[in-house]
């Protein structure tokens, strides 16, 4: 048996042709570092040992920072600029608090050369001038981006949305988003407000599912100075209404979308990654329980870890340069919809938007 390389394992394993002798594929991953160890860097950094391509992590708190790499054997740094420089490295993962998104992501852009992607975790920036300014850099520089709009990662809402589009309730007529749990007070200022840490989400899915010109109205309650809970209404001209029902001072967690059309309904359970679809004639207590969609009554269970398919995109365009499933254009179309919801629920007046169709 021999061991061999990237480049002749891609020739030898992917040409169509049986291989003369037992060979062992080493596909070595990216080498990849964290910026920022809080609650999403470590589960980043879990998922990317895992694949063997955690490199480096750094954090202000070097403390946490090296407790985290003490666990997976990789270095510590106590700022990313120092990481940077120790060399090596193919792509990193922005994991820090929201408002430092646009400066590290402008400095890396500006400054390192040698990286070939970065990772955003969500929101790409706190504001839409920001964003807008660094995604001109990031194109200038050709680095692979990645936003980490997860939901759209998840397989079970793949599977939904390829329902919707094929008719299996027909033409949608009212979708309810409801995303709603509860975080910590102290959390909030490195978060923002409640429209772009969870609200890009549901307007990244909406964008899937209906585009065209549309009213906005937007309500929200505000703590600690930001809006922590909000409900976002939009009626498009020619499309569905949705309603958006976002909060972070809500005990419990739920994480669903609801899409009633003119042949039947959708329930969508992001957490459970449960679809239900059901006819307009079945009785409301109708139980299905076949697997195979999309007969009546069906239920389907669909399983994965949205941000290890995250991950999995990311390492993917590093490798190859094909584009991102959630890129620059996606998080600059869902920050614009954030700011409208942000003026429509400081003036309590209604915004005029125009939602570009997404894949």
């Amino acid at each position: 048996m021999f061991v061999i390389g990237r480049e002749q394992c891609i020739k030898e394993g992917h040409s169509g042709r049986r291989p003369s002798r037992p060979v062992v594929c080493f596909m070595a991953a990216p080498r990849i570092g964290i910026i920022g160890i809080g609650n999403m860097g470590r589960i980043h950094a879990r998922i990317l040992h895992a694949m063997r391509a955690l490199a480096a992590v750094a954090d202000s708190d070097y403390p946490r920072a090296e407790e985290e790499a003490k666990k997976y054997g990789v270095p510590a740094f106590d700022n990313f600029e120092a990481m940077l420089d120790d060399g090596g490295l193919d792509g990193v993962i922005v994991s820090t608090p929201t408002p430092t998104h646009a400066q590290i992501v402008e400095a890396i852009a500006k400054h390192f050369n040698g990286i070939k992607g970065i990772l955003i975790e969500k929101p790409l920036a706190s504001t839409l001038a920001d964003a807008r300014r660094v995604a001109g850099l990031l194109r200038d520089k050709k680095i692979a981006v990645v936003i980490s709009h997860s939901e759209i990662y998840n397989p079970v809402l793949g599977r939904a949305l390829s329902l919707i589009r094929s008719g299996a309730i027909g033409i949608p007529r009212a979708v309810i988003h409801d995303r709603r749990g509860y975080v910590q007070p102290e959390r909030i200022p490195s978060l923002g407000d409640v429209f772009e840490d969870i609200g890009v989400h549901d307007f990244d899915i909406m964008a899937r599912i209906s585009g065209g010109p549309a009213k906005l109205y937007a309500l929200g309650s505000i703590q600690g100075g930001v809006f922590n809970a909000g409900t976002v209404i939009i009626q498009f001209e020619k499309g569905p209404e949705h309603l958006i029902l976002l909060s972070r001072q809500y005990v419990g967690r739920r994480r669903s979308l609801d899409v009633s059309g003119t042949k039947g309904t959708l329930n969508l359970d992001l957490f459970a990654q449960i679809i239900k679809v059901q006819d307009l004639d079945q009785e409301p207590s109708a139980d299905g329980r076949t697997l195979k969609l999309p007969e009546r009554g069906a239920t389907l269970k669909v399983y994965g870890e949205p941000l290890g398919e995250v991950i999995n995109d990311f390492l993917r365009c590093i490798e190859t340069g094909a584009p991102p499933r959630v890129g620059l254009d996606d998080g600059i179309a869902a920050l614009e919809l954030v700011e409208a919801a942000r003026e429509s629920a400081k003036s309590g007046e209604v915004v005029d938007i125009n939602v570009t169709a997404r894949e």
